[in-house]
């Protein structure tokens, strides 16, 4: 058994679910590897269309949320993508490389690859198993003119908008987005802040900034250390962004109320550790903190999938929703001490998420191959 996952670097979100199938499959004994889409074009396209991407969500979110709607325009119209012609050109190739690989089925964890897929299925003259995760609390723009054998989605509910794009209700299965085995098995809170050095007398609150970080944190920093007392310390996650770090080492310390985490392999012991999380609305970070059980405050959410997200979660809630960094900060440090609005939230969590997303992903894909 051999099975191919295409992921793309236009955020760290989908290439994590692609990891956590990958982990799964390893568990299983089954070989697998993960594939950029893009670099059937060619190596110098994956680059771009990663560098483009990020630089575009850390300094001009607007302009990719404007994209974002230009695109959900486009895709209520009869027309074929810019994103399907694209994949056909490289269709052949990625045909031609999953035949010489021998692998038995293709998962996705991105748009790009699912729509490749699509492409490639209509250029083969066999079946090529494939298969579509969503990493977002929304049916993406264009999904409706791809083909695949069966779409994972995050949740029950987004399988209406599947359907309204044109995708069978029998394709969607709402496992959930996969995660790292880690967060099923999660230590006691306690049990993850004496791991981390964590101060037991105080609340938590943990401050997530995504993969590639995102700009003006300092702001964001002023009003958390504005907001709370004493009796609360803020472990701020900067990912990769050491000039980030610098600063706000530069203008807190390194031992006051803000404290910063660089790049760690440890976010499901930092999350069982903080009594609230502030984070970005990513669909793979907030779907961590959701099979994690702790409180969420979401606050600058990129336009886009991150608003649906944070629609998604503040309607049932999952999350609390902030419109600006000092309503965010407020709300984080009122849900620190409201224990009864924590264990509400705590439940809806509980209700909703699925921290074995990966092994039922993995399990149905098997069971069609057995077919």
């Amino acid at each position: 058994m051999k099975i191919l996952l295409l992921s793309c670097c236009t955020g760290e979100g989908h290439n994590s679910a692609a990891k956590a199938l990958m982990q799964e499959l390893d568990r299983r004994g089954i070989q697998s590897e993960i594939t950029d889409p893009i670099a059937f074009i060619s190596e110098t396209a994956s680059k771009f269309v990663s560098s483009f991407y990020n630089n575009m969500i850390k300094k001009t979110p607007q302009a990719f949320g404007a994209m974002y709607k230009v695109s959900e325009l486009y895709s209520n119209t009869e027309l074929s993508s810019p994103v399907y012609w694209l994949s056909a050109g490289y269709a052949r190739k990625m045909l031609d490389y999953i035949r010489e690989g021998g692998f038995d089925a293709v998962i996705s964890t991105h748009l790009f690859g699912i729509t490749a897929l699509s492409a490639v299925r209509h250029k083969a003259e066999e079946h090529i198993p494939s298969y579509g995760v969503l990493t977002d609390y929304t049916a993406y723009p264009f999904v409706g003119e791809t083909d695949v054998d069966r779409y994972f989605v995050p949740h029950a509910d987004i399988i209406t908008e599947m359907v309204e794009q044109g995708i069978p209700a029998s394709r969607c299965a709402p496992t959930g987005i996969p995660v790292r085995e880690a967060f099923a098995s999660l230590p006691s809170q306690a049990a993850a802040r004496e791991a981390l050095g964590i101060p037991t007398d105080k609340k938590m609150i943990l401050v997530m900034t995504g993969g590639v970080g995102c700009d003006n944190m300092t702001a964001l920093c002023d009003e958390v250390v504005a907001a709370v007392d004493e009796r609360v310390v803020a472990y701020v996650m900067v990912g990769k962004n050491a000039d980030m770090q610098a600063e706000l080492i530069r203008r807190y310390g390194e031992n006051g109320v803000i404290r910063t985490v660089p790049f760690t392999t440890e976010v499901h012991t930092y999350m069982r550790a903080a009594d609230v999380l502030m984070t970005k609305a990513g669909g793979l970070s907030s779907t961590e903190a959701l099979v994690t059980g702790v409180p969420m405050v979401h606050v600058k959410a990129i336009p886009g999938c991150e608003t649906y997200n944070v629609k998604f979660f503040s309607e049932r809630g999952l999350s609390l929703a902030a419109k600006s960094d000092g309503e965010a900060a407020a709300m984080a440090m009122r849900l620190a001490f409201d224990e009864e609005g924590a264990a509400r939230m705590r439940d809806a969590q509980h209700d909703a998420g699925n921290p074995l997303a990966a092994r039922d992903i993995v399990q149905i894909v098997l069971d069609d191959l057995a077919k």
